[in-house]
C-alpha cells in the first residue's frame, strides 16, 4: 500500500471548516464520535463499540482516498480547530461517489453538514465529474434528506434496508443526476 504522507494532504477550507485527510491520528476522536449513542439515534445497530471498528474504518478511509483519490475528511472548525465530525465522499464498488458524514452531536444544527457536503460534492465533480455523486438516508432522518436536497441531489428510490434499522424505517438512494441500471442495483442491492 501507498504511504499516506505520498499522497498530497488535499486540505479543504470552507467559510467555516476545515477539512483534512483521516490520518491514523484521528482515531481517537473518530471512535470517540463512532462509539456515542447519540449519534446513531437514527441506526442505532451502527454504534462502534470496539476501537478495532474504528481503526478499521479509519484505515478503509484512508485506503480508499489512496487507491481513488478523494475520500473522507476530519471536519475541524477553521476559527477554533475543534473536531466536529468526519464525512466526505467514497468511492463504491457500484462506481458511485457515495456522500456520508457523522458530526458531534453538540455541533449539530449549525449548517456544518451541508457546508460539508458542499464541499464533498464540489470535489467529488472535480476530480471524476462522470461518476455520479450519491448518498443513502434513513427515512427516520428527515434533517439528513433535507442537506442532500440542500446540495443538489434528488430521491432517486425508497425501499427496504439491509441495515439493521429499527421496524417501519426504509433506505432512500440520493443521486445528482440519472444512474445507470447497475448503478441503482448496486444502492439497492447495498441499501
Amino acid at each position: 500500500m501507498v504511504h499516506q504522507l505520498l499522497i498530497p494532504q488535499q486540505e479543504i477550507r470552507t467559510g467555516r471548516l476545515v477539512l483534512t485527510p483521516v490520518t491514523p491520528a484521528d482515531i481517537d476522536a473518530v471512535h470517540e464520535l463512532f462509539s456515542d449513542a447519540r449519534t446513531w439515534t437514527h441506526l442505532p445497530a451502527g454504534r462502534h463499540i470496539a476501537r478495532a471498528e474504528t481503526e478499521d474504518l479509519v484505515q478503509r478511509k484512508i485506503g480508499g482516498r489512496v487507491r481513488h483519490g478523494l475520500g473522507s475528511w476530519a471536519v475541524r472548525s477553521a476559527e477554533s480547530g475543534v473536531f466536529l465530525g468526519i464525512g466526505g465522499v467514497d468511492l463504491t464498488a457500484g462506481g458511485v461517489w457515495n456522500l456520508g458524514y457523522r458530526l458531534v452531536p453538540e455541533h449539530h444544527g449549525h449548517g456544518y453538514a451541508t457546508e460539508l457536503s458542499r464541499a464533498a460534492v464540489d470535489a467529488a465533480r472535480e476530480l471524476r465529474p462522470d461518476v455520479p455523486v450519491t448518498a443513502r438516508v434513513l427515512t427516520n432522518n428527515p434533517a439528513s434528506a433535507r442537506v442532500l436536497a440542500r446540495v443538489g441531489l434528488s430521491q432517486v428510490w425508497q425501499g427496504p434496508t439491509r441495515t439493521a434499522a429499527p421496524a417501519g424505517v426504509e433506505c432512500q438512494a440520493w443521486s445528482d443526476r440519472a444512474l445507470s441500471p447497475a448503478q441503482l442495483d448496486w444502492l439497492v442491492d447495498n441499501a
